[in-house]
């Protein structure tokens, strides 16, 4: 019986609660937090420059947690901002289906002549330059954790959902973060660039934290310098769109702007797809056949719709089992947990119309296995005795005539 009440808390979850569907429609409007300083670095003048951040986020949302995600710019890394392919617009547009939403800058090779050829004539440069934009994605995502540990969790992000949209550069940025994370890996250049510049994670700001959380990239024209990097991030999901034939970056294998072979060769969506797939995991590649570079070059184009409504359809498929809230004036009733995330230890506070009764508190893990199960009586503050492994769990207030709902992340 305990089962089917489960498998019915997660249908009701996962269903419409209006005539729209969070994360797969724009339900709100937005507020923007512009220039959020995420850490800072010395570039490759070895000048010290601060890394900026602008992050959306739903306004007038009631839901305690949303996933993240993470926006990188392209510009073949001597260039680029917030605003290349409108990453921005990007950005503000999943901002407005209900998640928070990071549009970043990292540090780019300091130029003076804008010619990826020339700028990257020097081997060892492109790679300190995939490493710099690396590491600051890095210190980005730990900005957010360390804002959850230490700030009440400003941005009400859940740290267990977190995706990264790379576009170009940005791209190639989001894989080699997140597939290149052992040293012994590296070709002779990365372990130069990584000795150099602080190992895998870097010295852009925030350390203590980690990568933990990342549960997808999606990939518009990107590529990695090594197939053989994706082995043990199994777990990680992978959306890839790209031209064919693009002369930047290779569709398949290639090389960076189609003649510059002294960087090495670059493996692109069509190689990355099925090597994910032989591991195991979920992936899904849109080739658009084309001539053109980056993907979503151009907005409000058939193909930039296309990368978006299947962005929308991938990321949602991931996190419709964890809704458990949705916009202002629902009809769900809920309750409060504090802290949340929490370290394991947590409080929680009864909803007034039950604190006179008796109730049955549940806590089920999103594998719809009830992990917990007391009975409440006239009581208005509990703080549950239990040792819950990391993750996200539903807990369930219900009465005989009443059913409360809340979502509960465990982040040590």
């Amino acid at each position: 019986m305990q089962r089917i009440f489960t498998l019915f808390i997660f249908s009701l979850l996962t269903s419409t609660l209006f005539s729209q569907t969070r994360y797969k429609d724009e339900l709100f409007d937005i507020v923007k937090h512009g220039d959020i300083q995420y850490g800072s670095n010395y570039d490759s003048k070895n000048q010290l420059t601060n890394l900026l951040m602008d992050v959306y986020e739903p306004q007038n949302d009631t839901a305690t947690l949303r996933p993240v995600i993470f926006f990188v710019h392209g510009g073949s890394f001597i260039g680029g901002d917030r605003g290349d392919q409108q990453i921005n617009k990007t950005a503000e547009f999943f901002a407005k289906k209900g998640y928070v939403t990071a549009n970043i800058e990292y540090r780019v090779q300091q130029t003076t002549i804008i010619n990826p050829i020339i700028d990257f004539a020097d081997v060892y440069a492109w790679h300190y330059a995939i490493v710099r934009a690396t590491h600051d994605l890095k210190a980005a995502i730990r900005y957010i954790k360390k804002d959850v540990a230490t700030n009440n969790n400003y941005y009400k992000v859940d740290t267990n959902s977190i995706f990264i949209y790379g576009s170009s550069a940005g791209a190639i940025t989001a894989l080699h973060a997140v597939f290149l994370d052992d040293s012994s890996e590296m070709n002779t250049f990365f372990k130069s660039a990584f000795r150099d510049m602080g190992g895998l994670d870097g010295n852009s700001g925030n350390p203590g934290y980690t990568m933990k959380g990342v549960k997808a990239v999606v990939s518009c024209s990107g590529a990695l310098a090594d197939l053989n990097y994706i082995n043990n991030n199994k777990d990680i999901q992978y959306l890839a769109f790209h031209n064919n034939p693009d002369l930047t970056v290779p569709f398949d294998v290639g090389c960076f702007v189609t003649v510059a072979c002294w960087l090495g060769q670059f493996y692109g969506a069509n190689k990355i797809y099925p090597r994910i797939k032989s591991n195991g995991t979920y992936a899904e590649f849109y080739p658009v056949n084309q001539l053109g570079h980056p993907v979503d070059q151009a907005s409000d184009t058939a193909t930039h719709r296309m990368v978006w409504q299947k962005t929308t359809d991938f990321l949602y498929r991931i996190v419709n089992q964890n809704v458990v809230t949705a916009v202002r004036n629902n009809t769900n009733q809920t309750f409060e947990i504090y802290p949340n995330p929490s370290n394991g230890n947590f409080t929680i506070n009864l909803p007034k119309a039950v604190q006179q009764k008796t109730a049955l508190l549940s806590i089920t893990n999103l594998e719809g296995r009830n992990v917990f199960s007391m009975e409440v009586s006239n009581k208005e503050i509990i703080a549950p005795a239990i040792d819950l492994p990391d993750g996200l769990y539903v807990v369930t207030i219900t009465t005989d005539k009443e059913s409360y709902l809340a979502k509960l992340s465990v982040v040590r």
